[in-house]
């Protein structure tokens, strides 16, 4: 005899989305899609880092320097919590690493990825304008 109540089957949910590079053709990478404890601590260490940012802005040119360097490592902060996984790139004849990408990797490549992270973070355009 058959029934007619529906399976019960378990959602399947996997924390990374993997992408291909469109600006570094042969590079696959994964970035993390957020949960709520995740989403906390970005935005407490992303938040710190803006309004240094924001205030270093307004001073004078040593200031503005220091803004530079402030925006930076926000940059850093996203690749370094939002980037699962590489592959398909070798940097100066290694195997590349998240690491290894931040420190001599293509920065073409960088900002496409960051741009992937804040699209799967869901930030609006005045929040990617500040971070």
């Amino acid at each position: 005899m058959r029934s007619i109540l529906p399976l019960h089957r378990d959602v399947k949910y996997s924390s990374l989305i993997y992408r291909e590079s469109l600006s570094t053709p042969g590079v696959r990478y994964a970035v993390r899609k957020v949960s709520l404890a995740q989403r906390m601590e970005l935005t407490k260490n992303v938040r710190e880092l803006c309004l240094k940012h924001e205030f270093l802005q307004a001073g004078d040119t040593s200031d503005r320097l220091e803004s530079q360097l402030t925006d930076l490592m926000v940059r850093r902060l996203y690749l370094e919590w939002g980037l699962a996984e590489i592959s398909g790139l070798r940097i100066d004849g290694s195997t590349a690493t998240i690491e290894l990408l931040i420190a001599r990797g293509p920065e073409q490549l960088t900002d496409e990825i960051i741009e992937s992270i804040k699209s799967e973070l869901g930030l609006t355009e005045d929040e990617r304008k500040n971070s």
